[in-house]
């Protein structure tokens, strides 16, 4: 179910030299890449990503997919933040956020699962619908939603613990949890075998309508998290505010050596990736490459990110019948 090692331990050291090269080759092209507040903006953008990231990585693993994952961010956020706006409780925002979350996944889920529509094509319906009704909530009540945080929404987007970000403990305790998921329990070993045969899990008895259904909820949840920290961060949100972030999102889970065919892959490749594109993305922001070059760089890294995942999964099938 893992990457084959010959191939496992090169990429995993390809894609660490490529961190490294990108820290020293925008180092290099300013010192001034090093300043704190680049530093800073750095690790937010890759927290966010890599927070939204995590879940997907689950779905991709388990043959699915999700792309309306950014306007359930957004559309969780907007009626939390309109809950606590109308009620002054914050907590009642965050509680909100989460459920809304959490039926978007469901809907997702129950798509896939149940009626089983493509996963690619089904999430992309609800990300239009998804985005429509936001776009409507928000323009419905001028440029945004504009809430003054001070609680747990704020602490998560601004707040910090011991010097670090809050978005970067997120993302820390997220990785692990998912990592230990997949490594360690019954259901991290179901969502692969899934993604390997599905056909074959269910011949063998397992239930991946509810295998299904249940990882859809967790990544609605934890893009409701994302929302959460978005609100929290600039006290505001529109129906737009997550929408750089889909493509970005997708290719640091394939360059991270996520098969998008499902049954490959690893947490650990995904948090390299994410960390590429981070550093990546808040590079070529840094040099101020305009933004038509940025979206054509990030297409040919995707495109070669596939091909590198597919060679990665056929060389583990190949190597398959040596292992004892």
């Amino acid at each position: 179910m893992r990457i084959a090692k010959p191939f496992r331990f090169s990429y995993t050291y390809a894609l660490i030299a490529l961190n490294l090269a990108l820290i020293v080759g925008f180092g290099l092209s300013s010192p001034s890449f090093f300043s704190l507040s680049t530093l800073r903006g750095t690790i937010m953008l890759t927290a966010e990503i890599g927070i939204m990231a995590l879940p997907l990585t689950l779905l991709i693993i388990m043959g699915c997919t999700d792309f309306s994952m950014c306007a359930i961010l957004t559309l969780s956020a907007s009626l939390g933040g309109m809950a606590c706006r109308a009620t002054g409780s914050e907590l009642l925002g965050v509680l909100v956020m989460l459920a809304i979350g959490a039926l978007c996944g469901l809907f997702n889920g129950a798509m896939v699962a149940k009626l089983r529509l493509p996963p690619l094509i089904s999430t992309l319906a609800t990300q239009y619908l998804f985005r429509g009704i936001t776009e409507g909530i928000v323009l419905g009540t001028g440029y945004g939603i504009n809430v003054a945080t001070t609680g747990a929404a704020s602490f998560m987007g601004s707040g910090n613990i011991l010097g670090v970000m809050t978005q970067l403990w997120l993302f820390a305790m997220l990785a692990v949890a998912f990592g230990a998921v997949l490594r360690r329990t019954v259901y991290g070993r179901l969502l692969y075998a899934i993604g390997m045969n599905e056909s074959a899990s269910r011949f063998a008895g397992i239930n991946t309508v509810r295998i299904k259904l249940l990882t859809y909820v967790i990544g609605g949840i934890v893009f409701s998290l994302a929302g959460m920290v978005l609100l929290g961060r600039f006290s505001a949100i529109q129906y737009n505010s997550a929408d750089s972030y889909l493509l970005q999102i997708i290719i640091a889970c394939v360059l991270g050596g996520i098969n998008m065919n499902g049954g490959h892959g690893s947490i650990g490749g995904t948090c390299l990736g994410v960390a590429v594109i981070g550093i990546l993305k808040s590079g070529m922001n840094f040099v101020q490459l305009p933004q038509t070059q940025q979206k054509i760089f990030l297409g040919i890294i995707l495109l070669v990110s596939l091909i590198a995942s597919e060679v990665i999964a056929r060389g583990e099938k190949r190597l398959k019948p040596r292992r004892s």
